[in-house]
C-alpha cells in the first residue's frame, strides 16, 4: 500500500515543492522544503521515534536540555508562532507522557533491568504517537466538480495523530476560522472517515489528562507495550 504524505508545521504547501532525491532498486526518496511525514497504513502508529522528525541542533540555551524537552519545544514552534493553545497542547501532551511513565515506572524498570542501566524508563517516552502540528490531511471535497488541485484535496488541522489503524484530527473547540469554513472542514474530515477530537482550556488544565486518554485510547495510552526496547528519535528521510 502506498505511503500517505502528511505535510505539517507550515501554513501552506504545494506538490511543486517536493522533489525526488533518490531512486534505486530499494525504492525512492523524496525531499521538500517543509516538514512532512509518511504514513504506512499497513504498519503501526506514527511515533515520536519513527516519524523522521528533523530536530534542529541544540541552541545555546538548549545544550543541557533533555531530549524530550527539545522535542516538545520543536513541536510547539511548529504549531505556529502565535498559537498559544497549540503550544500548551504540546506541553500538556508531554506532561501526560511523563505522567504515564511515572505511574508505570516499576513495570518499565523491571523490563529494563537485564540491560544493566543502558536504558531508563523515561526512554520509552519516544514510543508515544507523535502529534503533527498544523498537519494537512487528505480529505477532498466530496461534491463532484468542487475539487481543485492536489493541494486543495488536503485539509489543515491543528494536530494529527496516526494511531496505526485510524487518523485522528485535533481541533480547538473555538475555531479561528469563519463559521462556514469551520463547518466545511468538519464535513470534509467526516467524509474522509477522519475522527475529530476538540479541546479547550479546561481540557488542558485537567490534572487527570482525560483529553489524551480519550485521544489515544487504552492501548496507546500504554505506548510502551509492543516495543521491545526504547528507541530515540532519528531522521528517517522520505523513503517510499
Amino acid at each position: 500500500m502506498p505511503a500517505t504524505l502528511i505535510p505539517y508545521g507550515v501554513d501552506n504547501w504545494s506538490p511543486d515543492r517536493i522533489t525526488l532525491s533518490r531512486w534505486n532498486e530499494d525504492g525512492v526518496e523524496i525531499a521538500a522544503d517543509f516538514p512532512f511525514a509518511l504514513v504506512d497504513r499497513s504498519g503501526g502508529p506514527l511515533r515520536l521515534n519513527n516519524c523522521g522528525l528533523d530536530l534542529p541542533a541544540a541552541g545555546a540555551f538548549e545544550a543541557e536540555a533533555p531530549l524530550a524537552g527539545r522535542l516538545a519545544a520543536h513541536l510547539a514552534r511548529l504549531s505556529g508562532q502565535w498559537n498559544l493553545m497549540g503550544a500548551r497542547f504540546v506541553q500538556r501532551y508531554f506532561d501526560f507522557l511523563a505522567h504515564r511513565i511515572a505511574t508505570h515506572r516499576g513495570q518499565l524498570e523491571a523490563r529494563l533491568a537485564p540491560f544493566d542501566g543502558l536504558f531508563r524508563a523515561e526512554d520509552f517516552l519516544y514510543s508515544a504517537p507523535v502529534p503533527l502540528p498544523r498537519a494537512f490531511l487528505y480529505a477532498p471535497e466530496p461534491t463532484p466538480g468542487a475539487r481543485g488541485g492536489a493541494a486543495d484535496d488536503l485539509v489543515q488541522v491543528d494536530f494529527a495523530f496516526w494511531l496505526g489503524d485510524a487518523m485522528r484530527a485535533v481541533l480547538p473547540a473555538q475555531s479561528t476560522l469563519p463559521p462556514a469554513a469551520t463547518r466545511r472542514r468538519k464535513e470534509r474530515l467526516a467524509a474522509a472517515a477522519i475522527a475529530v477530537v476538540t479541546y479547550g482550556p479546561a481540557d488542558l488544565a485537567d490534572p487527570q489528562f482525560g483529553l489524551f486518554h480519550r485521544l489515544l485510547g487504552p492501548e496507546l495510552s500504554a505506548f510502551w507495550e509492543g516495543e521491545t526496547l526504547p528507541c530515540a528519535p532519528g531522521t528517517s528521510g522520505g523513503a517510499l
